[in-house]
């Protein structure tokens, strides 16, 4: 018979929790042509935070110098994401993961020079992970809608460059767009903070016991520069992927 380790039995119930509400939701989601898909991410993502999580624990034993490499590693999964989500633009791939890594380490690198966090991996990891995600998040929904404003003002564009505009002053106003858009959520969630929800940060320190006046500091400081680094990321994509829905001949291509 095989022995369940000590350390894993109080974990038990929460995995099951999980597992149902997968399952549930999956079921749910059917009648809506999602069952399939919420079943398979839904998996993944156990799958993947178990995996994560067994990672951690090893690096946490290692030179702080793994956990960079990590972080790196997340950024150029997070900027496939963002790279698919634009279409796959010319350059897009290479776009999206320096301006995640570029945005996340101008944030990151506050907490640490002003000693809010120690420079440790039990720190380091879960910080610059979320303004790693986010950051992907806020561009994949930037570049996402900015493709689309582009394709809708095909004919307003090419006027702007029919008088001689260059392509970024043509499409000015889709950047725009696709940023608002972009940062609606993350706008939304700041007017509500403290309101209508409590953010993970702060509900995890709570739940370890910190001070709430603490907790709540270290929660705004984060969600700020949480908003900030995903408006800086997708701020940095949309400048630079603008030329790839341009031919050399300064037209607007129609294979995007």
């Amino acid at each position: 018979m095989i022995e369940i380790p000590a350390e894993i039995i109080p974990k038990i119930p929460i995995l099951l929790l999980t597992i149902i509400l997968i399952l549930f939701s999956a079921a749910f989601a059917r009648r809506f042509s999602l069952g399939r898909e919420i079943s398979l991410a839904g998996s993944r993502a156990l799958v993947q935070i178990l995996i994560l999580a067994s990672i951690i624990l090893l690096l946490f034993e290692l030179s702080i110098y793994w956990s960079v490499l990590m972080l790196l590693a997340m950024a150029a999964i997070a900027g496939h994401t963002t790279y698919t989500r634009s279409g796959k633009l010319e350059k897009g791939l290479s776009m999206s993961i320096m301006s995640i890594v570029l945005a996340s380490v101008l944030l990151l690198i506050p907490f640490f020079l002003l000693d809010i966090f120690p420079l440790e991996a039990r720190y380091l990891i879960p910080t610059g992970s979320i303004f790693i995600g986010n950051a992907m998040n806020i561009s994949s929904l930037a570049i996402d809608r900015y493709r689309g404003e582009i394709r809708n003002r095909r004919n307003e564009i090419e006027a702007y460059l029919a008088l001689g505009a260059t392509p970024r002053i043509a499409t000015a106003a889709c950047l725009t767009q696709g940023i608002n858009s972009a940062l609606i959520p993350s706008i939304d969630n700041m007017k509500n903070l403290g309101l209508v929800w409590i953010p993970g940060v702060m509900t995890g320190l709570l739940l370890g016991g910190a001070d709430p006046l603490e907790a709540a500091s270290i929660q705004i400081a984060l969600f700020t520069s949480i908003m900030a680094a995903g408006m800086l990321a997708s701020s940095l994509l949309l400048h630079f992927s603008t030329e790839s829905f341009f031919t050399e001949a300064l037209q607007l291509r129609d294979d995007f």
